[in-house]
């Protein structure tokens, strides 16, 4: 129930397109790794969305992933690390939380913010750089 605000969310900008719910586990799906306690596992991230910027069509990948679950941090790791290579190919990569009904994001993108969560080992390091972000 969490994630249908952010979705909600970006369809209401005039701009998207289309956009796709990843499920988990399908054959299709865009899986990427990441590691917790030194193994290491598929993620999925939720959504793909598809806007026009302007210049074509450009894909954003948008992980909204509870902070009450073990694995956040880590997935949040995983995802900058995919960044780190891959941030050239896409518009957006985000990791959201949703507090209340305030949406929360995290800017992969943005070198600064990338190397921040590279760097966390866990939910409540993970926890500082939302809320630093978001003040």
């Amino acid at each position: 129930t969490w994630e249908h605000p952010v979705i909600e969310a970006e369809i209401a900008d005039k701009n998207v397109v289309g956009w796709l719910r990843n499920v988990p586990r399908k054959p299709w799906a865009l899986s990427l790794p990441y590691e917790m306690g030194g193994i290491v596992m598929p993620m999925y991230p939720d959504f793909l969305v598809v806007r026009t910027d302007g210049a074509g069509l450009v894909v954003d990948i948008l992980e909204p992933h509870s902070p009450a679950l073990a694995d956040s941090y880590a997935k949040a790791r995983g995802l900058a690390k995919f960044a780190v290579k891959h941030a050239m190919h896409f518009s957006r990569i985000e990791v959201i939380r949703l507090v209340g009904k305030t949406i929360q994001r995290l800017d992969l993108m943005d070198a600064t913010k990338r190397a921040q969560v590279l760097a966390v080992d866990s939910n409540a390091a993970l926890d500082l750089i939302f809320g630093i972000a978001n003040e």
